[in-house]
């Protein structure tokens, strides 16, 4: 991998308000962490910051720092680097100081060359479920990104993290049997279950029921009153023609 030079400036102000005042001359604050010298407090331009890092977020950068009793360079990269959650704009940076004799760790993108068989012919969905790699690494042997081919996936078929070929002197530190990519077949959609829809049954009148029931029991319950009164005429008119006959 390439280098870039950046300039910077060491910084003896600490704290907030010094950091403000910073960014209101369009500096940001950092710190270089992992030399021998220990944490190193530096001022840098964001805007150079940014041009440095379109070669990719692992570029290798000379910071020739200012400011000190001699100037001094440190080979570092950018391990993190707070962005404004509004306008986008660097905030800090966080550098780490490193050696080009000594292995590092660090994340890589890794990208997908080619078309699935099993999405040119079957209609398979394509999917991808492992975008960056961690590897170890000489500084000068760090790849901008890492590439799997996928032309050969089938529907069904998957490709591990042991199925990429990495350069000579790069190791992979993730599980080889993670999945990077794998081709399926979409879901086909179930039609909407018709639901039929009930009739609700007619309520219940209860007092028309009551009223009707009683109308009923009114019918059919004889007149008791009405018989006894016809019982006791008939029995006297019998009582008289039986007198009547005796004398």
């Amino acid at each position: 991998m390439a280098t870039v030079d950046l300039k910077g400036e060491l910084r003896t102000a600490l704290g907030k308000a010094e950091a403000n005042r910073l960014r209101r001359v369009k500096r940001i604050p950092g710190i270089v962490y992992g030399g021998a010298k220990g944490s190193i407090p530096v001022t840098v331009n964001p805007a150079e910051l940014l041009m440095a890092l379109t070669g990719g977020d692992n570029v290798l950068i000379n910071l020739a720092l200012q400011g000190g009793a001699q100037p001094e360079t440190h080979m570092v990269i950018v391990k993190e680097l707070q962005l404004d959650p509004v306008k986008g704009r660097p905030l800090h940076a966080d550098f780490l100081e490193i050696s080009v004799e000594r292995k590092i760790r660090v994340e890589v993108p890794l990208t997908l060359t080619g078309e699935p068989v099993g999405v040119k012919t079957k209609g398979g969905i394509l999917g991808h479920q492992l975008r960056q790699l961690h590897v170890e690494c000489l500084p000068l042997q760090i790849p901008e990104s890492l590439s799997l081919d996928v032309s050969g996936l089938d529907v069904g078929n998957a490709l591990h993290v042991r199925d990429l070929a990495v350069g000579e002197g790069i190791r992979v530190l993730d599980d080889p049997e993670r999945v990077i990519a794998s081709v399926t077949i979409a879901a086909a959609e179930e039609a909407p279950a018709v639901v039929e829809e009930e009739v609700p049954a007619e309520p219940e009148l209860v007092g028309r029921k009551e009223k009707a029931e009683g109308e009923g029991e009114a019918e059919a319950k004889p007149d008791t009153k009405a018989e006894g009164k016809a019982g006791a005429k008939a029995e006297g008119k019998a009582e008289g023609k039986a007198e009547a006959k005796s004398k």
